[in-house]
């Protein structure tokens, strides 16, 4: 008899232990939500200063869009995992790449072109 009720009690435990926090993960790359001062070194034009903004879309993909004195550029085929972006962008045609690592609150990268590469360094506006 004492089994019969053992049973239903480890099932009614169970089921609470089941519902214990909600919480949804927080991913750690989140923290790198925002907007970015960089600056592309060397370039034709010279020293090209530029806002990198990260944002999360309603799905929870990260997108992003560089601005510059050039415009403003989508960043296409966006990945941001444990601190390392990359991406491209079209620039009249031209295919870029778009690549670095965030250290806490800077950011080491570059932008690669069709025939050279440009150091893209920056620090996390304001």
């Amino acid at each position: 008899m004492k089994t019969k009720h053992i049973i239903p009690l480890f099932l009614l435990i169970g089921l609470v232990l089941s519902c214990g926090s909600t919480k949804s993960t927080i991913n750690p790359d989140d923290k790198l939500i925002g907007d970015w001062s960089l600056v592309a070194e060397a370039t034709p034009q010279g020293d090209v200063p530029i806002t990198m903004t990260i944002a999360k879309d309603e799905a929870g993909n990260f997108i992003g869009a560089l601005t510059s004195m050039m415009g403003d550029y989508t960043m296409s085929n966006l990945v941001l995992e444990h601190g390392k972006l990359s991406c491209a962008f079209d620039v009249q045609g031209i295919l870029f790449e778009f690549q670095g690592v965030f250290i806490e609150d800077e950011f080491k990268g570059q932008t690669i072109g069709p025939a050279e590469s440009y150091v893209t360094n920056g620090k996390r506006k304001g």
